[in-house]
């Protein structure tokens, strides 16, 4: 099976061609929304966090950052913080993909002049990425990933079932699938385990599972107040297990 993709610097396919103006944290978003504005082709992604974080905290969200530059649906990346120390600690682990991108720090400079300089930037990435061409490439270099969204009683009859043979036909074909929010299979990580590839698979995916449960039991917290959720409860599932087996 061939798909038509963007070839990356690094040997990955994308399947979408995004030139991102990305905040490394919240003092941020008003400039990257901003430069967004300027540019046409360009997409801000704004989110609260990079401010008061520490420890695992801290490095998630920066791997999250980092991760979603160098995304392979991200053709180029404009890089925003209020300090440049953290803005270029993001732009160097993008730029270890070969993709064009660049950094900028709204400290001594402020928002304008800020948005000025990375508009300048991303207007050039626009062009270049503009003139890339899609080309075939094999299912087996196709990595794609699931989001859930508000489940109900309809989702265990057609739409789970229908993403689990999509998934289940790509992996075949030897495509790498991913899923997130992996506190919702609770209740279901018995099945996951027995579809693993090898024990050690098997393994690997419990010692996750637990390591997360774990966490959540250490802050105090109590899984129930807030899965399922309220949505989740207005469409008819009454449980996280109803809601994973679904």
């Amino acid at each position: 099976m061939k798909l038509l993709g963007y070839r990356r610097e690094n040997g990955r396919f994308g399947v979408r061609n995004h030139v991102i103006i990305l905040p490394v944290d919240d003092i941020s978003n008003a400039a990257a929304e901003g430069v967004a504005k300027l540019i046409k082709g360009t997409m801000a992604l704004p989110h609260p966090y990079g401010r008061l974080q520490f420890g695992e905290d801290f490095e998630l969200t920066f791997r999250t950052l980092e991760g979603t530059g160098r995304n392979p649906n991200v053709a180029a990346v404009v890089v925003i913080c209020i300090e440049p120390k953290w803005a270029q600690r993001v732009a160097d682990a993008i730029a270890e993909t070969g993709k064009p991108v660049a950094a900028f720090s709204i400290e001594r400079q402020g928002d304008l002049k800020t948005i000025e300089a990375a508009a300048r930037k991303a207007k050039e990435f626009v062009q270049w990425a503009g003139e890339l061409q899609r080309e075939p490439f094999s299912v087996k270099d196709l990595w794609m990933s699931a989001k859930c969204g508000e489940s109900d009683t309809t989702s265990g009859l057609a739409s789970n079932p229908t993403v689990g043979r999509v998934f289940e036909r790509l992996a075949a074909a030897g495509a790498t699938l991913l899923f997130g929010e992996t506190i919702e299979v609770t209740g279901g990580e018995d099945i996951i385990m027995e579809q693993c590839a090898t024990p050690q698979v098997a393994a690997e995916f419990k010692r996750v599972f637990d390591d997360y449960q774990a966490l959540i039991k250490s802050q105090g917290v109590d899984l129930m107040g807030s899965q399922p959720t309220e949505g989740n409860i207005r469409g008819g599932l009454t449980t996280i297990d109803e809601k994973a087996m679904g």
